[in-house]
C-alpha cells in the first residue's frame, strides 16, 4: 500500500501561552503544499515495526512510533514502512507529522478501521498528525489536536525556500519562553482571503510568532530572511527553517523560482492542495 503525503506551510501561527505541561496553545492556519514525501507499507507476520528511509531520519522516529501505537492499540501484526523523503527535514514543514500521518492512514485502510479511529491516537503520535491525516485548508488550535478543517476550492500559488540547514522545534519554542511575541493576526480574515484567491489580503495577513525567536536561536536565518525579502514578502513556516512567497499565479511562481535560483538558492514551487494524503 503506497501513499502520497503532502507537506504543509503555517499561513499563520499565533503563538498564544508560554509552555504549559510541554506544550504551547497555538491558534494556527494551516495549508497544504504539493510538495510530498511517499510512504509504503508492507504487512509482516509478526509483531514487529521497521522503517526504511532513504534520508536519516534516525531510529526513533514518528512513522515507528506510529506504526507501534497503531499496532498496540488494534492488535494488528507489524509492518515494514518505506519512506522517500521528498519534504525537507527541519524544514517547519511537517515531514516527520506527514509520514507519522501516512502510516495511519495506510494500517486504516489494510485493516478495515477508520480515520477517525487511528485518529485517536495521532495526538499520543505529534502535534501535527491530527491536523496532517486531513490536511487542505485547516485552522488548527491547542497544541494542534484541534483541528477545524475549511472546505476550500481556491488554489494558491507558493514558492518554498529552504537554506542548508535546519532548526530545532524544541531551542525555537524555549527561546519564544525566553522572549515571546503574542502578536497576533487575524485568522478569519486569513481564511476569508484563502476562499477568496485574494493574494494581496493573503500576504496582509501572513503572520508567525515564533519567527523573531527562529531569527535568535540562528543567526544564519536571519541572514537567509534578509535576502529573501529583497524579492518580495516573505514569511517563515512553523519553527523554521523553510520561507515561503505568495504568488498571484504559476507564471510568477516559475519567474520568481528562477531568480532565486540564480542566487543560489534552494528553491521549489508548489500550489495548494485541498487534501493531505494521497493514495497511489
Amino acid at each position: 500500500m503506497k501513499f502520497k503525503v503532502f507537506a504543509k506551510i503555517n499561513l499563520s501561527l499565533n503563538v498564544l501561552t508560554l509552555e504549559q505541561e510541554g506544550y504551547h496553545m497555538l491558534d494556527a492556519v494551516n495549508q497544504s503544499i504539493s510538495m510530498y514525501d511517499t510512504v509504503t507499507v508492507m504487512p509482516r507476520a509478526d509483531k514487529l515495526c521497521k522503517v526504511f528511509c532513504d534520508k536519516d531520519i534516525g531510529v526513533i522516529n514518528t512513522a515507528l512510533t506510529a506504526a507501534n501505537r497503531f499496532v498496540k492499540t488494534f492488535d494488528t501484526n507489524g509492518y515494514d514502512i518505506y519512506l522517500e523523503k521528498g519534504i525537507p527535514m527541519a524544514g517547519g514543514l511537517g515531514g516527520s507529522s506527514a509520514d507519522a500521518a501516512g502510516v495511519l492512514a495506510a494500517l486504516s485502510k489494510l485493516n478495515g478501521i477508520s480515520l477517525d479511529e487511528a485518529g485517536k491516537i495521532a495526538d499520543d503520535v505529534g502535534s501535527d498528525v491530527k491536523y496532517m491525516m486531513t490536511g487542505g485548508l485547516a485552522r488548527v488550535g491547542g497544541r494542534g489536536e484541534k483541528v477545524q478543517s475549511v472546505e476550500c476550492d481556491s488554489v494558491l500559488y507558493f514558492v518554498i525556500a529552504t537554506p542548508p540547514f535546519g532548526m530545532s522545534t524544541q531551542r525555537v519554542f524555549q527561546q519564544f519562553d525566553f522572549s515571546p511575541d503574542f502578536t497576533k493576526t487575524d485568522n478569519d480574515k486569513l481564511i476569508q482571503a484563502v476562499l477568496n484567491e485574494d493574494v494581496a489580503a493573503v500576504k496582509l495577513n501572513l503572520y508567525n510568532g515564533l519567527q523573531q525567536a527562529a531569527f535568535s536561536v540562528d543567526d544564519r536565518l536571519k541572514k537567509f530572511f534578509d535576502k529573501l525579502k529583497k524579492f518580495g514578502f516573505v514569511s517563515m513556516s512553523g519553527s523554521g527553517s523553510s520561507m515561503f512567497f505568495v504568488c498571484a499565479d504559476k507564471f510568477e511562481s516559475g519567474f520568481l523560482l528562477k531568480q532565486l535560483e540564480k542566487e543560489k538558492i534552494k528553491a521549489f514551487c508548489v500550489e495548494s492542495k485541498n487534501y493531505g494524503i494521497e493514495y497511489i
